[in-house]
């Protein structure tokens, strides 16, 4: 359990947010249970979790390692109820050795760091097991209410868990003697399902608006397959494989089958899902990795079963290669854009007051929670994918309204070819004052920002003999341990020969310096001897204020120099000095 538990909390905000993970914090935002579940009538997914999600979030806050914890402690209760269901079927030894394969499995790694309900769901379907399992033994009353509620809980959280309710009655007819207890079973199970009726109806409304399934779903091929043998056995795949076969099979010894009827839980577990989803995929395509993540359980059973099936020390030398093979690899795993780091980059270049325009595709959620995260609470952040949905053929209307009451915003895109909309933002005087390129697996998402230009005649200070200051916008007040984000506007009469770099700071009243942000524009990345003549130039600088500068009034100066020698360029607009008083911040 110690080492499923740091598999698991290790470098658990290493990756950031990804698309799906995104509609989770969407769907949990409200605090009411009763909105987050008006929220998910338009999805594809029940509301247990979600509502959960929510009530923890008030608890543990918003950050990704409280929301994605709340899918590690599902996890690791999944690994030891592994443990129990491996113990009560077969032995302690096999109840062990199934929990250690689940601990390392990448695949059961991977979906317990994410803010996702699977691993919820896989504890309901190894707590309805081994419920299930102790009930056959003795059916006594709060046995059969527990089992019920565990039915409820599964079907509440994810549809896909209801598949454990066929492994059940076909184990149990095929093991319980007498078989009229069998209807007992299928009793109980009709008697939990008719709790899911409130939200049967709003299934059927989902299944409606999307009767072609989860558009993500993988193709019904023999590729399928392949991929996710690996992904859920690792590689050597013969390894994993050869160990379910021997679990399945059960050897008593070198001559003789065991004849226990146990090893035919896990079979089923792991058979019975696949079938029905092969029978309905041509009706409802539900084939994905993360779906039918659900075999690692009894993958792990048998595996364990497996292992043990071996005499000493071969087992002990088994395990330890399994053990071995298990960490030094990484079977499972995705690649997502890097959206944090993008969040983070038009922080530091955001022109206070402006809005976030994100047209990308599947990953607007989670671009939005790091935006809402690292920009000014009032901020304006928009999805043109949303709108396009909202708003139909009428699409253009809120975006041209958005346009004629704003002077400049920065959009995200992430599509095919040119962007599509630049021509609409040209049509109403906006100009690209800034770009930046980032790459998801070779594809470009490209951020931009668009200004309405100010007049080359407006010239706050002239630097040099070229290098032109317009405009500045920032916010001019800031509280201690802040950061202040300060956007300039450049041009430049003729291409400077050097890359100048900027200097913003603040000066106390005594022309102390207390804060300073240097760096090329933009960050370096449009250095000044790129600039074309009468270019108009973004630069955003973000100033970190000290935690103990006292409170008061302070001037907000700019300066430009060659980084090279130190040589300033001086500011000929109010004669010759060396930096241009830009305004004054208030620091609370």
């Amino acid at each position: 359990m110690l080492l499923a538990a740091y598999l698991r909390i290790h470098h658990l905000d290493a990756n950031g947010l990804w698309g799906d993970e995104g509609w989770s914090v969407e769907f949990s935002e409200p605090s009411s249970p009763a909105l987050v579940t008006r929220n998910l009538v338009d999805d594809l997914h029940p509301p247990l979790y979600f509502v959960t999600l929510s009530a923890w979030r008030q608890v543990a806050g918003d950050s990704e390692i409280p929301m994605r914890f709340w899918a590690v402690c599902p996890a690791l209760l999944t690994v030891a109820l592994v443990d129990r269901i491996g113990r009560k079927l077969f032995s302690p030894s096999a109840g062990i050795a199934a929990g250690l394969v689940l601990a390392i499995a990448d695949k059961h790694i991977l979906l317990s760091q994410e803010v996702r309900h699977y691993p919820l769901a896989f504890m309901w379907m190894a707590a309805s097991s081994f419920v299930f399992l102790l009930w056959l033994e003795n059916p006594t009353r709060r046995r059969t209410l527990l089992y019920a509620v565990l039915i409820i809980a599964g079907v509440y959280t994810h549809y896909y868990t209801t598949l454990i309710l066929p492994v059940q009655v076909i184990y149990t007819a095929l093991v319980l003697r007498p078989r009229h207890r069998i209807w007992q079973l299928i009793s109980i199970m009709g008697l939990s399902l008719l709790a899911f009726t409130p939200w049967a109806f709003v299934a059927v409304h989902q299944l409606r608006i999307r009767p072609e399934g989860i558009l993500h779903s993988m193709p019904l091929s023999w590729e399928t397959a392949d991929t996710l043998t690996i992904d859920y056995l690792g590689k050597p795949f013969i390894l994993g494989t050869g160990l379910i076969l021997v679990g399945s099979l059960a050897f008593k010894n070198r001559l003789q089958w065991n004849q226990s009827p146990a090893v035919w839980y896990p079979v089923l577990w792991l058979g019975v899902p696949i079938t029905i989803s092969i029978v309905v995929y041509p009706l409802v395509t539900v084939l994905t990795d993360r779906n039918l993540a659900l075999l690692l359980l009894p993958i792990a059973i048998l595996a364990g079963h497996g292992i043990v099936s071996f005499r000493r020390p071969g087992r002990a030398i088994l395990a330890a290669l399994v053990l071995v093979n298990g960490l030094a690899s990484t079977d499972s795993r995705y690649v997502q854009p890097n959206w944090r780091t993008m969040a983070r980059y038009v922080a530091q270049n955001y022109p206070t007051g402006e809005p976030v325009l994100m047209d990308v595709r599947g990953g607007d959620k989670a671009l939005r929670y790091y935006l809402r995260r690292y920009l000014p609470p009032d901020t304006q952040i928009i999805s043109l994918n949303q709108w396009r949905i909202d708003y139909g053929i009428y699409f253009q209307g809120p975006v041209q309204d958005l346009l004629q009451v704003n002077n400049g915003f920065w959009v995200a895109y992430w599509g095919d070819g040119p962007y599509e909309m630049d021509s609409t933002y040209q049509n109403f005087g906006y100009t690209q004052t800034a770009s930046r390129r980032f790459y998801h697996l070779g594809a470009p998402i490209d951020w931009y920002h668009y200004d309405r230009l100010p007049s080359t005649d407006e010239i706050l200070g002239l630097f040099g003999n070229s290098i032109r200051l317009h405009r500045v916008k920032t916010a001019f007040e800031v509280r201690r341990g802040d950061t202040l984000t300060v956007s300039l506007w450049w041009s430049t009469t003729e291409t400077p020969p050097i890359s100048y770099s900027v200097s913003v700071f603040l000066l106390d009243s005594d022309g102390v310096l207390r804060a300073q942000h240097d760096s090329a524009p933009q960050n370096g990345q449009f250095p000044t001897n790129t600039w074309a003549p009468n270019q108009v130039v973004l630069d955003g600088h973000a100033l970190k204020i000290p935690k103990g500068l006292p409170r008061g009034d302070y001037s907000l100066a700019v300066k430009v120099y060659n980084s090279a020698d130190g040589q300033i360029l001086q500011i000929l607009t109010d004669g010759a000095i060396e930096y241009l008083i830009i305004g004054t911040v208030q620091v609370r």
